[in-house]
């Protein structure tokens, strides 16, 4: 046997669900995303095992993941500063033979030499040294043999939840695989372990890309052909290989181990010594967990009195069990998961029946039906109800996390015309139960207490009396009263609407616009920096009353607030939004603070540029929309939870520490426009974010209410709910429940 370091290169399957580990592990966020020993994800700690270079007769190349293409923020996210990683993205789950067969057919040729070692993501291995040298023994073996090789673990007990490899005759530094056997009963189980030469079927093992492909053209012509199509018609983007669709999709859904490894011949193992534990039901996570010494597993905010024995892990509540013994309680995305230590075999079935009957749901589902009923008897009576200021006129800033009115030192006249919006957009979408007058009410306490009576233009702030606390006319909240204005005139009934809004503009191209830059002055007094934002809701203003009016006058101002962005705005080098600007437009540079970007914009931008594109040719701006969508889609989320964060740097590190509810409802919007355009993935962000905003945010503290911030864990970290939310919101939901499938 030849003592050569044979040159490995790891391919690490990542499109497993975790089943039994529900409620923790979802669709949308799997088991290998979870960090459920040490401080890293499984994902992480499998690539751990396989560091580039030489170690312990092995020579590691750059690793290949390959996963499903609806978790590219997650996967990207989860690998980002952990070395160089090539990433195959599957368009649909098709099972582990045709990812396989991709990844051979990717590697059949430029591998040269190398051996693919095929491990999955989401097993525990603490020895790295032990794992490499088996590692080691196999590649040696299988390069001397030209067999396909198995890693085969000792087994230290009758495990039932376990396939088994029977070995037979020696071959090289392994032996030949006999026959491959299912997972047992008790009794069978015992039986092997008493006889010997069983060994538990991990799901590793290693092969010379050209004798797998060889395999599949012989023994799965069909996966064969279907996979190799995908890989060559495949959209590569830098490190990222996007499978193609029809191509992969094609292919027939089988395991490998039925597709080829019970079929192949000259197949072996090699049996190894070291700790495993595919980590696949609570009992096993239970098995290594930390333990008190009552030997509970506690994990999250929980209380426990006169329990012993019991995993309890308590993610979006507080946990109390008393006087149990042997369970497992799991509080997790909104759900609850109680069951026997010794019996979380039927979490399998818990799952089964969860995404037949309930997935995807504000209570029990998510159906647009529900959805629109949690908004209209839900949220807009709350907002058009006590959120309504009776006694000073408008609306309260805040309500307290029990739905009263809370305690404010101001009042910014942008949340008016919000709420306005709102109720409007509201009332186009069928909500009959606005309150008589409300719009008439609203609209009359604005034009009465917010405009500049002596130099025009809409104030910035209120005191809570209702008095003038800050004079200053700041672009921002301009743009928002023309948007509520366009809402006002286009539901009827309010003839000042138009005059307000002409005076409204003519008030900003006189003290407001800026004739040889472009674009408009933060606000009168002339200090602020400027920033991008205010531009972007201009155009959202300008878009509204184009709707409403059908006059290119507006799409013509709409598109000098595009020119801004394609010029100014947008950074063609890294696909991301600049937000601050010296007064000639020039970026703002300094602490981290100032360059910062915002994927709730990213998310918001694309949204408009699309509509805008819809309205008007511009060259493109549909390409810069994706680029957005793309950047923050991939770098803006926070991986345990799935939210948006508040803020990133421009080269997609350093997110935020938070994620308020708004930049979800510009994710959301955004999925529904790019979806409309058949862009790759919006689809499936469309599903998650709903899930992100109804399983974090929305319908909480209080019926109609929400969460306005949570943190990287998902905690709600926000005092109060912010009336001025209520506008992200409603235009999220009425896109969604509005949007055609």
């Amino acid at each position: 046997m030849s003592d050569k370091i044979q040159r490995v290169i790891p391919v690490i399957l990542c499109g497993g669900a975790g089943s039994r580990l529900w409620p923790m592990s979802r669709d949308d966020r799997p088991k290998q995303f979870h960090a459920l020993f040490g401080g890293d994800s499984l994902l992480r700690n499998t690539l751990a095992r396989m560091p580039a270079g030489e170690r312990d007769g092995v020579d590691f190349g750059t690793p290949c993941v390959i996963g499903n293409a609806a978790l590219a923020p997650l996967l990207k996210a989860d690998l980002a500063g952990g070395g160089e990683v090539r990433i195959v993205l599957e368009p649909a789950i098709r099972d582990t033979a045709a990812a396989i067969a991709a990844v051979t057919a990717l590697y059949e040729v430029e591998a040269g030499d190398a051996l693919l070692l095929v491990v999955p993501s989401d097993a525990r291995i603490e020895d790295h040294a032990t794992f490499r040298t088996a590692v080691a023994r196999a590649a040696r073996t299988a390069a001397a043999t030209d067999a396909i090789m198995l890693i085969g673990i000792e087994p230290t007990r009758p495990e039932t939840q376990y396939g088994y490899i029977e070995a037979g005759e020696a071959l090289a530094e392994g032996l030949a695989v006999r026959r491959f056997r299912e997972k047992p009963d008790a009794e069978t189980a015992r039986d092997y372990l008493a006889r010997g030469g069983f060994l538990w079927n991990a799901g590793m093992f290693l092969f010379r890309p050209g004798r797998m492909a060889d395999a599949f053209r012989t023994l799965q012509p069909q996966i064969w052909d279907r996979a190799s199509l995908a890989v060559r018609t495949a959209r590569v983007d830098g490190g990222t290989v996007w499978l193609d669709g029809p191509s992969f999709c094609a292919a027939d859904k089988l395991s490998v181990d039925y597709a080829i490894m019970e079929k192949a011949d000259n197949v072996g193992v090699v049996p190894a010594g070291f700790d495993w534990d595919d980590l696949g039901s609570w009992a096993q996570l239970y098995q290594h967990a930390r333990k008190d010494g009552q030997r509970n597993a506690l994990d999250g905010d929980v209380i426990a009195v006169e329990t012993t024995g019991s995993q309890v892990r308590a993610r979006d509540a507080i946990v109390a069990v008393a006087g149990v013994d042997d369970l497992v309680v799991v509080a997790e995305d909104g759900k609850v998961l109680v069951t026997r230590r010794d019996r979380t075999h039927l979490v399998k079935q818990v799952t089964t029946v969860f995404k037949e009957q309930f997935a995807g749901s504000v209570v029990h589902n998510r159906s647009r039906t529900a959805i629109r009923r949690w908004l209209f008897e839900d949220c807009l009576p709350l907002w058009a109800g006590p959120a309504i200021d009776t006694v000073h006129g408008g609306v309260h800033e805040v309500l307290g996390l029990d739905g009263a009115p809370g305690a404010y030192a101001f009042k910014r006249l942008r949340v008016l015309p919000r709420q306005i919006y709102s109720f409007a957009q509201a009332g186009a979408l069928g909500w009959a139960g606005m309150p008589d007058g409300l719009l008439k009410t609203l609209f009359e306490t604005l034009v009465a207490t917010g405009w500049d009576e002596e130099d025009g233009g809409w104030v910035h702030r209120f005191n809570p009396d209702g008095t003038v606390q800050d004079g200053r006319r700041d672009t921002y909240d301009q743009a928002f009263v023309l948007l509520a204005l366009a809402w006002l005139h286009k539901a009827g009934g309010f003839a000042d609407a138009r005059p307000w809004a002409d005076r409204t503009l003519d008030f900003m191209d006189t003290r407001l616009a800026d004739r040889r830059h472009g674009g408009f002055a933060e606000d009168t007094s002339g200090t602020a920096p400027r920033r991008a934002n205010p531009h972007m809701h201009m155009l959202e203003a300008m878009l509204a009353w184009h709707d409403a009016t059908g006059e290119d006058v507006f799409l013509d101002r709409a598109e000098a607030m595009v020119e801004l962005f394609d010029t100014r705005f947008f950074d063609p080098v890294i696909g991301t939004v600049r937000e601050f600007f010296a007064d000639d437009w020039t970026p703002l540079s300094g602490d981290a603070s100032v360059a910062a970007a915002e994927p709730g914009h990213h998310y918001e931008w694309a949204w408009l540029l699309m509509r805008f594109a819809q309205k008007r040719a511009r060259p493109g701006i549909d390409d810069k929309a994706r680029a957005l969508f793309a950047t923050a889609r991939a770098f803006g989320h926070h991986p345990a939870t799935g939210a948006v964060a508040d803020t990133m740097q421009p080269d997609g590190s350093g997110l935020s520490a938070t994620a308020r509810c708004w930049p979800q409802t510009e994710a959301l919007k955004a999925a529904i426009a790019l979806e409309r355009h058949g862009i790759s993935g919006a689809g499936a962000l469309r599903g998650k974010i709903i899930d992100v905003l109804f399983d974090h945010y929305l319908a909480r503290p209080v019926p109609g209410g929400w969460v306005d911030a949570i943190d990287a864990n998902g905690k709600a970290v926000a005092a109060d709910m912010p009336a001025s939310t209520l506008y992200h919101v409603v235009c999220a939901l009425a896109e969604h429940v509005g949007a055609d499938d």
